[in-house]
């Protein structure tokens, strides 16, 4: 930790370091074999050359001056020990070099102040063009050959190019990855003004201006071929077995772009730039003209032809329209039918395939050989998701779904136009828990991923405040409604108290300010967590037909949209038709500010009824508050319909409360209040907000026993 704070990152300087070297069962240690080899054989050296210093210094007896100890071991020094350390000494400087010659010749090597200078150099020359107008992206032709082998691909491509805008476009801003050998880029009479190779940022003057509706073409050639081996970050995209990458790693790209942006404030303040800005205001009607997957294309129409080694399968999203074999490679011709998102990816792995159906539409699980063991509840997941987003939101874009297992060297699965790539870390090699309260979360996740085609494929928000709730929330409560459907409302509780627990823990590490879900920033804790528990509020609250109808209308009105991109507002203006009267300040504390709660349970008594049956009192204590978005609250009044639960004995097939007794909503007005309900089987417990569908600062005390 001293060596990196002072500059001294690299592997050569840290005793025993080297690369990370992450093992899937998929690709084994693949490339990080190499890198390891060389740079443990470096330290061993290290290692020998400190052991004839040991043996010529070791204190054999009481020698303790240091006068004496140098002469002792120039007396030790004898020739088999000169030798020893000739070879250890020539075999380390050779070691090293050789090291050095892979990570610093071969590649580039960035320790981090080095990377932090070139980003922030990159916004304070070139974020004066951010908004420039470009032309649109319309169409993608690729032709992709991967050499996992060589852990090697080419590209050679065609965008189809429209300038959508009323102006006539002068110049082209193209960006590519740093680490892209750029063979050639087609621009037929453009001259290239800038050429930052550092940074991968291109400008092109046009022959002539492009008029409003005019079309060109932009060709590329393009390859990726790792050289040697890095200290760090290697491209773990390309692998022996499970090669996967996107869109947005290696293919040129339009115009300036935020990701290429220092997101640490202090950083920021340490080079000189302001503060971050996010997402663009939810307000701001220039950033309405583009989606927040794109800021280059809106819909376009995409077809490739992949290719890679013989014993491999190669994807891309689209319907396989042929495939063949050609000087001992494999090719595969993919075509879409209708327009997507400029968003696709490329996968390649030996992989076994199951195959389902749902109605008309096919599904495909690719899996490695050995990591069959969730694969069919993947395929239920599939099949319940289609039946009920599809019942309750509309009907599915495509013919297929695919779900294809990439190695753990991300952890996360990712929806693509129907395709599903899907880390083997949380699905495929998942061993699920038999107990009755665990998490089915293979089951989640892919219905998770399964809600995005309707969640981000139809309906993409716009690049403002506010965008990833109508992908990331909605497909969270999509996901949710089908394990309802599948395992009960009574077993959510567990999930909801996971999501609650996971938001307050993470409001802590915000770095620029926590924003209500209605404005989110791409902030995971607040559209996934946070996300999760407000929409089943919501649901609670309305109704699950009440609130689905909305949502089918929200659909229906903004799908597959042109800009202006629909925005978070808008999504609310058509939930707010299926509040009740009444309820009105739901959606103010749900969606509109940041509101918190202090709900806990006092004491429980239950008194035996003459008939049989029990009057179970329940004291409690509520508190509501509002948050800034630097964590300061403010006590506001309460005046809340919230559950108050009595529970009883716990079995198999009860949640861990135990079996539900009653259920009901009170007005919950004061600090301190106690509400009667009557059940018709001994209580066990009894609290308020039992299932955590508040955002309850203290979740762990909302139950307690009851007492006769």
């Amino acid at each position: 930790p001293a060596l990196s704070a002072l500059g001294f990152e690299h592997n050569l300087y840290q005793y025993a370091g080297a690369p990370s070297a992450p093992y899937s069962d998929m690709n084994g240690y693949g490339h990080f074999v190499l890198p390891l080899f060389w740079f443990y054989l470096y330290w061993a050296l290290a290692a020998g050359l400190l052991a004839v210093a040991i043996h010529l210094f070791w204190v054999r007896g009481s020698e303790e001056n240091w006068r004496l100890r140098w002469r002792l071991a120039r007396h030790r020094f004898t020739t088999p020990w000169r030798r020893a350390l000739a070879i250890l000494l020539i075999a380390f400087v050779g070691c090293g070099a050789f090291v050095y010659y892979n990570t610093n010749v071969l590649n580039e090597y960035l320790p981090d102040d080095l990377r932090e200078t070139r980003q922030a150099r990159y916004e304070k020359e070139y974020k004066q063009y951010e908004g420039r107008l470009q032309p649109r992206l319309t169409a993608v032709y690729a032709e992709v050959d991967l050499y996992p082998e060589r852990r090697a691909v080419d590209i050679r491509g065609r965008y189809r190019l429209v300038n959508k805008t009323d102006q006539a476009i002068q110049d082209l801003h193209v960006q590519l990855d740093p680490r892209v050998d750029a063979i050639r880029l087609d621009l037929p009479g453009a001259m290239l003004e800038l050429d930052d190779a550092e940074v991968g940022y291109r400008i092109y003057q046009l022959e002539a201006p492009l008029p409003p509706a005019g079309e060109m073409d932009l060709g590329f050639e393009i390859s990726v071929q790792p050289r040697g081996f890095v200290n760090s970050d290697s491209i773990l995209q390309l692998a022996y077995n499970g090669t996967f990458f996107n869109s947005g790693d290696f293919f040129p790209h339009l115009g300036y772009s935020r990701a290429g942006e220092l997101s640490d404030p202090n950083t920021r303040r340490k080079h000189g730039l302001p503060p971050l800005q996010r997402f663009p205001p939810i307000d701001d009607v220039a950033a309405r003209r583009n989606n927040y997957i794109s800021s280059e294309s809106d819909w376009i129409d995409f077809e490739t032809v992949v290719s890679t080694r013989p014993d491999q399968i190669a994807l891309a999203p689209g319907y396989l329209q042929r495939e063949w074999t050609d000087k001992g490679r494999r090719y595969f011709h993919y075509a879409m039918d209708s327009p997507i998102l400029g968003f696709f990816a490329y996968l390649s792995a030996d992989w076994e395939v199951a195959r389902d159906q749902w109605n008309d539409v096919a599904i495909e699980v690719y899996y490695h050989p050995d990591h069959g063991y969730n694969v069919a509840r993947m395929i239920e997941a599939v099949q319940k998701s289609l039946d009920y987003f599809t019942t309750h939101f509309g009907t599915y874009q495509h013919r297929q779904v695919r779900i294809v297992e990439f190695p753990r060297y991300a952890r996360f699965a990712q929806s693509f136009p129907n395709t599903i790539p899907f880390s083997e870390s949380i699905g495929f090699i998942a061993r699920l828990s038999d107990t009755d309260d665990a998490i089915d979360y293979v089951f989640y996740v892919t219905a998770h991923e399964v809600a995005h085609q309707w969640w981000a494929h139809q309906v993409i928000g716009a690049f403002t405040q506010g965008a990833t709730v109508m992908s990331e929330t909605m497909s969270q409560y999509s996901a949710l409604m089908v394990m309802e459907k599948e395992y009960g409302p009574e077993k959510m509780r567990r999930f909801l108290k996971y999501e609650l627990d996971n938001y307050l823990r993470s409001r802590g590490g915000e770095l620029l300010e926590e924003l209500p879900l209605l404005l989110v920033e791409n902030q995971p804790y607040i559209h996934y967590r946070k996300g999760s528990v407000v929409m089943y509020a919501l649901k609670d609250y309305l109704g699950e037909a009440a609130l689905n109808r909305a949502l089918a209308e929200y659909v229906r009105a903004v799908k597959f949209q042109q800009p202006p991109y629909t925005n978070s507002l808008e999504f609310l203006s058509f939930v707010r038709e299926a509040v009740p009267e009444g309820k009105e300040g739901l959606l103010e504390d749900l969606f509109e500010t940041i509101t918190l709660y202090e709900n806990r349970a006092v004491e429980a008594k239950a008194t035996p009824q003459d008939d049989g049956r029990y009057l179970v009192r329940v004291e409690v204590e509520s508190r509501k508050f509002r948050s800034d978005g630097q964590g300061q609250e403010t006590a506001v009044t309460l005046n809340d319909w919230i559950d108050v639960g009595v529970f009883g004995a716990k079995s198999d097939q009860t949640p861990p409360e135990g079996k539900v007794l009653a259920l009901r909503k009170f007005k919950v007005s004061q600090p301190k209040q106690t509400f009667e309900i009557v059940v018709d089987e001994p209580p066990v417990k009894a609290g308020i907000d039992p299932f955590n569908k508040l955002v309850d600062r203290s979740p762990e005390n909302n139950l307690v026993p009851v007492t006769e």
